[in-house]
């Protein structure tokens, strides 16, 4: 009778082993609902030139390709999500964190809520220096600039966290970043926009399964929005909605999160629709709110506005559309920096920067695409002798600077860069460069910048780099790669 029942095992088990390998084979594997391209079937050989070889890293990619595609994969990691959140009250995705009374968070937003991203002083000043010298820039334009953060979820509601996450006693990059932005009309707060309009509502304004904000907590946005615009422009075509004379119905969604985790239940949450009509046409169907560009156009406004936008302006897009006789949404990610040129070239009145709190030290990974403006000598104190090199390119129009200074400096929390161009006839232009070394968002000592050419004449210039302020600075000689 053991020896049956031993067998039996066995082949239980080898079953339960062989379950998704024959799944796989026999297509019964279910269609991925995650968010990525999932690997395809690796090729023996690889071919090159007229060349064929043999793939070295066949068995590697198939590895990689069993690991996406085998059989009930979404069932299996659906009963493994479950079995984890209902024991162990964790997630078993690396993207999520399993939060109280059914609420989920995204993984990239604990470093914000545990202060371990946290910016130096140096680098909040940064920040405040960027978005400076984009405002100056867009007012040379006849543009108006706004820059917004949306909060993480768990900046708005902290209580739903798992108590073995704990929260930093430390302000936030962002509320650093708002107390040192308060006086800047160009600046608007939202985290304190989102913070009272959830406490005066029964309504939420996240959504519990989702990363995002729901369409409540964008209409609310956009109102913030609407009140900043009309403050600061004159005979400003001003149209707020006031949610109250909303007719709001509730539909029922899945969550990004959720998805993740229970890629084969359907575990939805609810979303506000908010019964706005639809004044605008777009230049193609809105069937991806994801599309890198998206044009809308709506008659009877006057106003063009263009917008540097993430995931968030996905549920911001069909409100805002409206209230804009043109509107222009630029997707923007982490490697691909604000082109403000296209704002003075694309007849816009209005340029808009919004960005997710947890990607809020991408603003300083690359520097915005812009003249560099021109700026009076700042006062010399003292040269110096040493070696400092940076990158430099000159793409015919503009030559452009990046690099990190070297030690010679003595950078201060709040020390200013300028580039200074000396001609052959000993006459100097200088430049305010944006304090970004282009790929690392956290080095302190960078700088770089685009200076036009249309205003220089032909000649040999001499490059010193200029640290300090209007009143005190340091230079030396750059020595260009």
């Amino acid at each position: 009778m053991k020896k049956y029942f031993v067998v039996a095992y066995i082949l239980l088990i080898t079953a339960a082993c062989s379950l998704p390998f024959v799944g796989m084979i026999c297509g019964w594997g279910a269609k991925s609902t995650e968010n990525r391209t999932m690997t395809g079937l690796p090729d023996l050989y690889t071919a090159e030139e007229d060349r064929i070889d043999p793939n070295l890293n066949y068995t590697a990619e198939l590895g990689e390709y069993y690991s996406d595609n085998f059989g009930f994969r979404q069932e299996l990691v659906t009963a493994h999500s479950w079995l984890n959140e209902t024991v162990f009250g964790r997630s078993s995705n690396e993207k999520t964190v399993v939060g109280k009374r059914g609420w989920y968070y995204l993984s990239e937003t604990i470093d914000d809520y545990t202060g371990v991203s946290a910016l130096s002083d140096r680098g909040i000043y940064r920040l405040q220096k960027t978005l400076d010298l984009m405002n100056e820039f867009s007012e040379e334009g006849n543009i108006t600039f706004v820059f917004f953060v949306v909060p993480n979820k768990n900046s708005i509601y902290p209580e739903y966290m798992p108590d073995s996450i704990m929260a930093s006693e430390k302000p936030s990059n962002l509320d650093r970043l708002n107390k040192a932005m308060r006086a800047r009309l160009y600046f608007l707060d939202v985290k304190s926009v989102l913070v009272k309009s959830a406490k005066d509502r029964t309504r939420y304004i996240y959504l519990k399964n989702d990363s995002h904000w729901n369409n409540i907590g964008a209409l609310a946005a956009y109102n913030a929005l609407q009140e900043n615009l009309n403050l600061r422009i004159e005979k400003y075509d001003y149209m707020p909605i006031d949610e109250s004379k909303l007719y709001i119905s509730q539909t029922e969604i899945s969550g990004d999160l959720t998805t993740m985790l229970y890629p084969s239940l359907t575990k939805t949450d609810i979303q506000y629709e908010l019964g706005l009509p639809k004044n605008f046409s777009s230049n193609k169907p809105l069937t991806n709110m994801m599309d890198p560009e998206i044009n809308t156009t709506c008659q009877g406004r006057y106003y063009n506005i263009i917008c540097y936008r993430d995931s968030f302006f996905n549920a911001f897009i069909p409100i805002n559309s409206n209230a804009f006789a043109k509107a222009r949404y630029t997707r923007t990610a982490k490697t691909s920096p604000y082109d403000l040129n296209a704002a003075k070239t694309g007849d816009y009145n209005i340029a808009v920067v919004e960005i997710a709190e947890r990607n809020l030290p991408n603003v300083l990974y690359s520097a915005p695409i812009m003249d560099a403006p021109r700026v009076e000598s700042p006062a010399v104190t003292r040269r110096r002798y040493a070696e400092q090199h940076c990158s430099f390119v000159d793409d015919g129009e503009s030559f452009i600077f990046n690099g990190e200074i070297g030690d010679w400096a003595e950078i201060r929390t709040e020390s200013n860069i300028y580039i200074e161009l000396r001609s052959s006839k000993d006459k100097s232009y200088y430049y305010e460069a944006f304090p970004i070394c282009s790929g690392d968002s956290y080095a302190d000592n960078g700088f770089s910048a685009h200076i036009s050419k249309y205003n220089l004449k032909n000649d040999e210039y001499r490059i010193f780099l200029h640290v300090g302020n209007r009143e005190a600075s340091r230079y030396t000689e750059l020595t260009l790669n």
